[in-house]
Protein backbone atom coordinates (compact mmCIF):
# COMPACT_ATOMS: atom_id res chain seq x y z
CA UNK A 1 0.00 0.00 0.00
CA UNK A 2 1.09 3.60 -1.08
CA UNK A 3 1.83 5.57 2.13
CA UNK A 4 1.89 8.66 0.05
CA UNK A 5 -0.05 11.16 1.88
CA UNK A 6 -1.63 12.36 -0.71
CA UNK A 7 -3.09 9.09 -1.96
CA UNK A 8 -5.30 8.09 1.09
CA UNK A 9 -7.51 11.35 -0.26
CA UNK A 10 -8.47 9.18 -3.14
CA UNK A 11 -9.55 6.50 -0.62
CA UNK A 12 -13.01 7.89 0.08
CA UNK A 13 -15.21 5.38 0.49
CA UNK A 14 -19.34 4.56 0.13
CA UNK A 15 -20.74 1.16 1.61
CA UNK A 16 -22.34 -0.44 -1.47
CA UNK A 17 -23.65 -4.42 -1.30
CA UNK A 18 -22.01 -6.80 -4.03
CA UNK A 19 -24.37 -5.98 -7.14
CA UNK A 20 -23.51 -8.57 -9.75
CA UNK A 21 -23.65 -9.72 -13.64
CA UNK A 22 -27.75 -11.19 -14.67
CA UNK A 23 -27.47 -15.14 -15.02
CA UNK A 24 -28.98 -17.18 -17.61
CA UNK A 25 -31.46 -19.57 -16.01
CA UNK A 26 -30.27 -22.49 -18.17
CA UNK A 27 -26.61 -21.86 -17.61
CA UNK A 28 -27.78 -21.21 -14.16
CA UNK A 29 -28.90 -24.65 -14.21
CA UNK A 30 -25.59 -26.35 -15.09
CA UNK A 31 -23.65 -24.51 -12.80
CA UNK A 32 -26.37 -25.69 -9.93
CA UNK A 33 -25.60 -29.45 -10.92
CA UNK A 34 -21.79 -28.64 -11.14
CA UNK A 35 -21.96 -27.11 -7.75
CA UNK A 36 -23.47 -30.76 -6.36
CA UNK A 37 -20.77 -32.21 -7.81
CA UNK A 38 -18.44 -30.37 -6.62
CA UNK A 39 -19.63 -30.49 -2.48
CA UNK A 40 -19.77 -34.53 -2.97
CA UNK A 41 -15.81 -33.99 -3.82
CA UNK A 42 -15.97 -37.40 -5.47
CA UNK A 43 -13.23 -37.75 -8.09
CA UNK A 44 -15.39 -39.59 -10.20
CA UNK A 45 -17.66 -36.67 -10.68
CA UNK A 46 -14.66 -34.54 -11.29
CA UNK A 47 -15.08 -34.90 -15.75
CA UNK A 48 -18.65 -34.18 -15.59
CA UNK A 49 -18.13 -31.24 -13.03
CA UNK A 50 -15.64 -29.55 -15.67
CA UNK A 51 -17.94 -29.57 -18.56
CA UNK A 52 -20.74 -28.70 -16.46
CA UNK A 53 -18.87 -25.54 -15.44
CA UNK A 54 -17.31 -25.19 -19.10
CA UNK A 55 -20.63 -25.35 -20.42
CA UNK A 56 -21.95 -22.60 -18.38
CA UNK A 57 -19.25 -20.37 -18.05
CA UNK A 58 -19.68 -20.52 -22.07
CA UNK A 59 -23.07 -18.89 -21.77
CA UNK A 60 -21.68 -16.19 -19.61
CA UNK A 61 -22.08 -17.70 -15.86
CA UNK A 62 -19.78 -15.45 -14.05
CA UNK A 63 -19.80 -17.93 -10.98
CA UNK A 64 -19.00 -20.56 -13.53
CA UNK A 65 -15.89 -18.82 -15.11
CA UNK A 66 -14.36 -18.62 -11.36
CA UNK A 67 -15.30 -21.75 -10.43
CA UNK A 68 -13.29 -23.06 -12.98
CA UNK A 69 -10.92 -21.01 -12.78
CA UNK A 70 -10.12 -22.66 -9.45
CA UNK A 71 -10.09 -25.81 -10.87
CA UNK A 72 -7.44 -24.94 -12.96
CA UNK A 73 -5.22 -23.71 -10.12
CA UNK A 74 -5.45 -26.39 -7.93
CA UNK A 75 -5.66 -29.11 -10.74
CA UNK A 76 -8.54 -30.91 -9.68
CA UNK A 77 -10.45 -32.57 -12.85
CA UNK A 78 -7.91 -30.56 -15.44
CA UNK A 79 -4.71 -30.35 -16.05
CA UNK A 80 -3.10 -27.71 -13.49
CA UNK A 81 -3.19 -24.40 -15.84
CA UNK A 82 -2.77 -21.07 -13.95
CA UNK A 83 -3.04 -19.15 -17.97
CA UNK A 84 -6.36 -20.57 -17.99
CA UNK A 85 -7.49 -19.49 -14.68
CA UNK A 86 -6.33 -16.16 -15.38
CA UNK A 87 -8.11 -15.76 -18.65
CA UNK A 88 -11.26 -17.23 -16.98
CA UNK A 89 -11.16 -14.76 -14.36
CA UNK A 90 -10.41 -11.83 -16.92
CA UNK A 91 -13.64 -13.03 -18.73
CA UNK A 92 -15.42 -12.11 -15.26
CA UNK A 93 -14.14 -9.36 -14.80
CA UNK A 94 -15.50 -8.18 -18.05
CA UNK A 95 -19.14 -8.96 -16.83
CA UNK A 96 -18.09 -6.45 -14.07
CA UNK A 97 -18.14 -9.12 -11.10
CA UNK A 98 -17.03 -7.85 -7.95
CA UNK A 99 -15.45 -11.25 -6.92
CA UNK A 100 -13.35 -11.71 -10.11
CA UNK A 101 -11.91 -8.62 -9.57
CA UNK A 102 -11.04 -10.02 -6.10
CA UNK A 103 -9.45 -12.91 -7.43
CA UNK A 104 -7.53 -11.20 -9.66
CA UNK A 105 -6.21 -9.29 -6.77
CA UNK A 106 -5.61 -12.45 -4.82
CA UNK A 107 -3.20 -13.91 -8.29
CA UNK A 108 -1.62 -10.90 -8.51
CA UNK A 109 -0.53 -10.76 -4.61
CA UNK A 110 0.17 -14.72 -4.83
CA UNK A 111 2.11 -14.76 -8.38
CA UNK A 112 -1.03 -17.11 -9.60
CA UNK A 113 -0.67 -16.91 -13.34
CA UNK A 114 0.94 -13.72 -13.37
CA UNK A 115 4.21 -11.47 -12.11
CA UNK A 116 3.70 -10.87 -8.59
CA UNK A 117 2.28 -7.18 -8.03
CA UNK A 118 1.34 -6.35 -4.34
CA UNK A 119 0.78 -2.63 -5.44
CA UNK A 120 -1.34 -3.87 -8.38
CA UNK A 121 -3.07 -6.19 -6.62
CA UNK A 122 -4.21 -3.66 -4.49
CA UNK A 123 -5.98 -1.72 -7.26
CA UNK A 124 -7.91 -4.77 -7.58
CA UNK A 125 -8.72 -5.11 -4.13
CA UNK A 126 -10.08 -1.54 -3.96
CA UNK A 127 -11.71 -2.45 -7.17
CA UNK A 128 -13.88 -5.02 -6.19
CA UNK A 129 -14.41 -2.90 -2.52
CA UNK A 130 -16.37 -0.06 -4.30
CA UNK A 131 -18.25 -2.70 -6.41
CA UNK A 132 -19.36 -4.17 -3.05
CA UNK A 133 -17.40 -7.38 -2.82
CA UNK A 134 -16.75 -8.58 1.12
CA UNK A 135 -13.79 -9.77 0.75
CA UNK A 136 -12.28 -6.91 -1.08
CA UNK A 137 -13.46 -4.52 1.27
CA UNK A 138 -11.47 -6.22 3.89
CA UNK A 139 -8.45 -7.26 1.79
CA UNK A 140 -8.10 -3.01 1.49
CA UNK A 141 -9.33 -1.92 4.51
CA UNK A 142 -6.72 -4.29 5.99
CA UNK A 143 -3.96 -2.85 3.84
CA UNK A 144 -5.08 1.12 4.72
CA UNK A 145 -4.90 0.21 8.25
CA UNK A 146 -1.53 -1.08 7.95
CA UNK A 147 -0.43 1.53 5.46
CA UNK A 148 -1.35 4.34 8.44
CA UNK A 149 -0.40 2.67 11.55
CA UNK A 150 2.80 4.52 11.51
CA UNK A 151 2.05 7.71 9.95
CA UNK A 152 1.42 10.97 12.31
CA UNK A 153 -1.67 11.19 14.73
CA UNK A 154 -4.07 13.53 12.34
CA UNK A 155 -3.39 11.02 8.92
CA UNK A 156 -3.41 7.74 11.16
CA UNK A 157 -7.04 8.64 12.47
CA UNK A 158 -8.06 9.23 9.45
CA UNK A 159 -6.96 6.34 7.57
CA UNK A 160 -8.26 4.43 10.11
CA UNK A 161 -11.75 5.80 10.17
CA UNK A 162 -12.05 4.68 6.40
CA UNK A 163 -10.31 1.08 6.84
CA UNK A 164 -13.06 0.83 9.63
CA UNK A 165 -15.72 1.75 7.59
CA UNK A 166 -14.58 -0.77 4.53
CA UNK A 167 -14.26 -3.31 7.66
CA UNK A 168 -17.66 -2.71 8.74
CA UNK A 169 -19.24 -2.75 5.73
CA UNK A 170 -17.94 -6.54 4.89
CA UNK A 171 -19.16 -7.48 8.38
CA UNK A 172 -22.34 -6.04 7.29
CA UNK A 173 -21.98 -8.60 4.32
CA UNK A 174 -21.75 -11.47 7.42
CA UNK A 175 -18.21 -11.60 6.85
CA UNK A 176 -16.60 -12.92 10.49
CA UNK A 177 -13.19 -12.73 9.52
CA UNK A 178 -13.72 -8.46 8.99
CA UNK A 179 -15.50 -8.29 12.85
CA UNK A 180 -12.66 -10.16 13.73
CA UNK A 181 -9.99 -7.72 12.28
CA UNK A 182 -11.84 -5.34 14.01
CA UNK A 183 -11.47 -6.62 17.34
CA UNK A 184 -8.35 -7.02 16.94
CA UNK A 185 -8.00 -3.87 15.87
CA UNK A 186 -9.80 -2.09 18.27
CA UNK A 187 -7.83 -4.01 21.36
CA UNK A 188 -4.60 -3.35 19.95
CA UNK A 189 -4.40 -0.65 17.99
CA UNK A 190 -7.20 1.67 19.74
CA UNK A 191 -7.02 0.40 23.25
CA UNK A 192 -10.53 0.02 23.35
CA UNK A 193 -10.88 -3.27 24.43
CA UNK A 194 -14.77 -3.06 25.45
CA UNK A 195 -15.74 -1.94 21.70
CA UNK A 196 -13.39 -5.02 20.52
CA UNK A 197 -15.72 -7.17 22.57
CA UNK A 198 -18.33 -6.30 20.40
CA UNK A 199 -16.72 -6.94 17.43
CA UNK A 200 -15.70 -10.29 18.34
CA UNK A 201 -19.42 -10.79 19.38
CA UNK A 202 -20.73 -10.21 15.63
CA UNK A 203 -17.90 -12.45 14.58
CA UNK A 204 -18.42 -15.19 17.22
CA UNK A 205 -22.05 -15.18 15.69
CA UNK A 206 -20.99 -15.78 12.11
CA UNK A 207 -18.96 -18.69 13.43
CA UNK A 208 -15.61 -17.26 13.70
CA UNK A 209 -13.61 -19.48 16.10
CA UNK A 210 -11.00 -17.29 16.06
CA UNK A 211 -13.62 -14.59 17.90
CA UNK A 212 -15.10 -17.20 20.22
CA UNK A 213 -11.78 -17.72 21.61
CA UNK A 214 -10.76 -14.73 21.93
CA UNK A 215 -13.75 -13.57 23.84
CA UNK A 216 -13.16 -17.00 26.13
CA UNK A 217 -9.49 -16.40 26.93
CA UNK A 218 -10.43 -12.92 27.80
CA UNK A 219 -13.04 -13.78 30.18
CA UNK A 220 -10.96 -16.66 31.50
CA UNK A 221 -7.95 -14.59 32.09
CA UNK A 222 -9.38 -11.11 32.72
CA UNK A 223 -7.30 -9.62 30.03
CA UNK A 224 -7.21 -5.77 28.51
CA UNK A 225 -8.74 -4.66 31.79
CA UNK A 226 -11.87 -7.05 31.32
CA UNK A 227 -13.04 -8.24 34.20
CA UNK A 228 -12.54 -12.01 34.65
CA UNK A 229 -15.53 -13.86 34.54
CA UNK A 230 -15.67 -17.72 34.70
CA UNK A 231 -19.14 -18.34 33.77
CA UNK A 232 -19.01 -15.95 30.62
CA UNK A 233 -15.65 -17.91 29.59
CA UNK A 234 -17.47 -21.29 29.81
CA UNK A 235 -20.24 -19.93 27.84
CA UNK A 236 -17.87 -19.29 24.71
CA UNK A 237 -16.08 -22.32 25.18
CA UNK A 238 -19.48 -24.41 24.72
CA UNK A 239 -20.39 -22.72 21.38
CA UNK A 240 -16.75 -23.02 20.12
CA UNK A 241 -16.83 -26.79 21.19
CA UNK A 242 -20.77 -26.65 19.29
CA UNK A 243 -18.82 -24.83 16.57
CA UNK A 244 -15.98 -27.47 16.31
CA UNK A 245 -18.59 -30.41 16.09
CA UNK A 246 -20.10 -28.73 12.86
CA UNK A 247 -18.05 -25.88 11.14
CA UNK A 248 -21.32 -24.55 9.60
CA UNK A 249 -23.23 -23.82 13.13
CA UNK A 250 -23.80 -20.05 13.56
CA UNK A 251 -25.12 -18.36 16.54
CA UNK A 252 -27.83 -15.28 16.21
CA UNK A 253 -28.92 -15.63 19.65
CA UNK A 254 -25.15 -15.85 20.63
CA UNK A 255 -26.40 -12.04 23.20
CA UNK A 256 -28.68 -14.24 24.52
CA UNK A 257 -26.67 -17.24 25.60
CA UNK A 258 -23.47 -15.40 26.43
CA UNK A 259 -24.26 -11.55 26.68
CA UNK A 260 -21.49 -9.33 26.70
CA UNK A 261 -21.51 -7.15 30.38
CA UNK A 262 -22.20 -3.38 30.25
CA UNK A 263 -19.47 -1.38 28.75
CA UNK A 264 -17.47 0.62 31.94
CA UNK A 265 -18.04 4.62 32.09
CA UNK A 266 -15.95 6.54 29.95
CA UNK A 267 -15.71 9.18 32.38
CA UNK A 268 -14.59 9.20 36.50
CA UNK A 269 -12.82 11.31 39.04
CA UNK A 270 -9.82 11.32 40.81
CA UNK A 271 -9.18 9.01 43.89
CA UNK A 272 -12.28 6.59 42.10
CA UNK A 273 -10.34 3.55 40.48
CA UNK A 274 -9.84 3.77 36.94
CA UNK A 275 -13.26 1.88 34.81
CA UNK A 276 -11.05 0.91 31.94
CA UNK A 277 -7.28 0.92 31.39
CA UNK A 278 -5.52 2.59 28.72
CA UNK A 279 -5.25 6.73 28.62
CA UNK A 280 -7.54 9.15 30.34
CA UNK A 281 -7.27 13.05 29.93
CA UNK A 282 -8.56 15.84 32.12
CA UNK A 283 -11.85 17.04 31.22
CA UNK A 284 -11.11 20.56 29.50
CA UNK A 285 -7.34 19.96 29.91
CA UNK A 286 -6.65 17.19 27.28
CA UNK A 287 -3.01 18.25 27.23
CA UNK A 288 -2.95 16.39 30.88
CA UNK A 289 -3.18 12.78 30.73
CA UNK A 290 -2.93 9.52 32.69
CA UNK A 291 -2.27 6.00 31.31
CA UNK A 292 -4.48 3.35 33.91
CA UNK A 293 -3.32 -0.43 34.42
CA UNK A 294 -5.58 -2.57 35.57
CA UNK A 295 -6.23 -1.88 39.30
CA UNK A 296 -4.91 1.67 38.93
CA UNK A 297 -6.77 4.67 40.76
CA UNK A 298 -7.44 7.89 38.77
CA UNK A 299 -5.05 10.85 40.14
CA UNK A 300 -5.21 14.30 41.31
CA UNK A 301 -3.96 16.98 39.19
CA UNK A 302 -1.67 19.59 40.60
CA UNK A 303 -2.75 18.58 43.91
CA UNK A 304 -6.60 18.95 43.06
CA UNK A 305 -9.12 16.53 42.57
CA UNK A 306 -10.46 16.28 39.01
CA UNK A 307 -12.96 14.99 36.24
CA UNK A 308 -11.44 12.27 33.75
CA UNK A 309 -11.99 11.38 30.46
CA UNK A 310 -11.25 8.17 28.83
CA UNK A 311 -8.92 8.53 25.37
CA UNK A 312 -9.92 5.47 22.89
CA UNK A 313 -6.54 6.78 20.93
CA UNK A 314 -3.15 8.04 22.32
CA UNK A 315 -2.31 11.81 21.35
CA UNK A 316 0.65 14.46 22.19
CA UNK A 317 0.15 15.93 25.67
CA UNK A 318 2.15 15.75 28.87
CA UNK A 319 1.34 12.39 30.67
CA UNK A 320 1.05 12.61 34.90
CA UNK A 321 4.02 10.45 37.16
Amino acid sequence: MDRDPHLWKTLQFTCSKEQNPPLDPDADKLYQKARIFEEKNNEANDREMVDLYREAAERGHYKAMLNLAGLYVRGIGVVKDEGKAVDLVEQAMKLNSPHAFYLMGVMLQQGIGVKRDDRAAMSFFRRSADLGNRYGQHATGEAIRDAFIRQGESEKNRGFSIAVQMLECALGQDLAAAGHTLGMHFLLVEEDPFRALEYFQKAASLGSDKSLYKLYRTFKNGEFGVSKDIQRAACYKNLDKQLQTDPKKRFPDIDRQCPLPPSPAPTSTSGQPSPRVGLWHQVGNPTVMFRAAAGDSLPLANGAPVQWEWEASPFEGSRLV
